[in-house]
């Protein structure tokens, strides 16, 4: 199946953009969630420098005082999601915030091992069976006779609030993302109408020119296309140039046989003969004329009439088995015609007479003694179908013999052109002529046209 340009497009945008929104997202998230994480320590951070600033040493014993209460509101309240624990140097807990009252603190060996006096380490750690940032300051107090005495501040925040904060961040990033994706499609197809607009006129320019309504295509283009209109317009200069050598040559042609054609008339209505012969030599004379004017006409047409037209089937078909009759009256053949009273063909009736009389010649010359024609209609299609109980074409011949000048029997007249002709007419109708094996056990010709442009 070929797509139009503006499928091709829409497909080609509704796959990069939503890859390219995506990573967007992605990113935006990841930077999102940075700035948090830098937030979360900064406030753990000053919490600590809090503890750290309001702790006092009782020189005596070596033991932290502490306020009742800290300025930090969070730290007050049970269970609030802000708790801080302050240890000693062997990993007992000396003090607790007052929110931290009703928790177990949580074990020394759970903190950073390693760390060192002054660092300030920030993690992620579970507590009481949910997550949590953790953080904590080692410190060194050192007494005015000397004496050290090491500490470690830790404070612990749940991260709640920051799994909300993420979660409102990331449904408003998603979804106005999905929203931008969805207008940019939308804007984008409107750019594509607007930008394949000129496409579209060409083609319907083209389309009024096989309507014979006009012979170029006219106005101005953009850049990229009025290059392919102007060469569009010197094939149809070069084609209209030809088509007047044809039309000039084709008509000395006519002229020329006229002169023949009207002496061996002439000559014939003067000699004495039988009235039944000069009566079949008259008829074949003046279809000899029809052909030169017929094959005049179509050289000459700017386009093929016959599209437009109809052409009763059944009378043409008993007119040529008439004709044809007579001219093989020794081979005694059988024609039959299965057709609809309506059935009718999709062009002009010179047409169908130089195709049918081509075929059912085809057939009389080379069938034993059956020869038919039968014809049917579907959907927007006629197909036309000529039988002969004859020997047949080989699969590996069909094809050849619908070319021009192919003759495949020797022995009888003919210059191997009428097969080739039929083809062409088929052709110009916009259909095809398929030969295949008949159910009377010769050949079978199959003509299908298109009854609709």
């Amino acid at each position: 199946m070929a797509w139009s340009l503006s499928t091709r497009l829409l497909l080609a945008s509704a796959l990069v953009l939503p890859t390219f929104l995506g990573l967007t997202g992605v990113l935006l998230d990841q930077a999102f969630q940075r700035s948090l994480h830098a937030a979360a320590e900064a406030r753990l951070q000053s919490h600590v420098y809090l503890l750290f600033s309001v702790a006092t040493l009782d020189e005596e014993s070596g033991q932290i005082r502490m306020p009742a209460t800290l300025m930090e509101p969070d730290f007050e309240p049970l269970n609030s999601g802000l708790y801080a624990f302050i240890y000693d140097d062997v990993g007992v807990p000396v003090w607790r915030s007052n929110s931290a009252q009703l928790l177990t603190p949580p074990p020394w060996e759970t903190l950073a091992p390693h760390s060192q006096p002054g660092e300030f380490t920030l993690e992620t750690a579970p507590f009481g069976g949910k997550p949590h940032w953790r953080a904590h300051y080692d410190v060194i107090w050192e007494t005015e006779n000397g004496n050290e005495h090491p500490f470690r501040f830790a404070v612990w925040r749940d991260q709640n609030s920051y799994a909300a904060e993420l979660a409102a961040y990331r449904s408003h990033l998603w979804h106005w993302l999905g929203a931008s994706a969805l207008l940019l499609l939308i804007a984008q197809s409107a750019i594509l109408r607007w930008g394949l607009r000129p496409l579209r006129q060409l083609a319907t320019e083209l389309k009024t020119m096989r309507s014979g309504a006009s012979t170029r295509i006219q106005g101005r283009h953009p850049r990229e296309l009025q290059p392919v209109a102007d060469n569009l317009n010197q094939v149809l200069d070069r084609e209209q140039a030809l088509r007047q050598r044809y039309r000039d040559s084709l008509s000395n042609l006519a002229h020329s046989l006229k002169t023949p054609l009207a002496v061996v008339q002439a000559r014939l209505d003067d000699a004495p003969m039988d009235t039944e012969l000069r009566r079949a030599l008259n008829e074949h004379l003046e279809r000899m004329s029809q052909i030169v004017s017929y094959q005049l006409q179509r050289a000459v047409s700017g386009q093929q009439q016959g599209l437009y037209q109809r052409t009763a089937l059944t009378p043409v078909v008993h007119r040529l088995f008439s004709a044809l009759h007579k001219v093989y009256r020794d081979k005694a053949i059988h024609s039959h015609s299965d057709l609809q009273r309506d059935a009718y063909f999709p062009g002009d009736e010179q047409d169908l007479l130089e195709l049918l009389g081509n075929l059912l010649d085809n057939g009389f010359k080379y069938g034993r003694t059956q020869v038919s024609v039968s014809a049917k209609t579907v959907g927007n299609a006629m197909t036309l179908y000529v039988d002969d109980d004859g020997p047949g074409i080989a699969p590996e011949n069909r094809d050849a013999v619908l070319q021009r000048g192919t003759r495949l029997d020797r022995l009888q007249p003919g210059q191997g052109i009428g097969l080739a002709v039929s083809a062409d007419i088929v052709a110009s109708y916009g259909g095809h002529l398929r030969i295949d094996s008949s159910p009377l056990g010769g050949a079978r010709f199959e003509v299908v046209i298109p009854t609709l442009l």
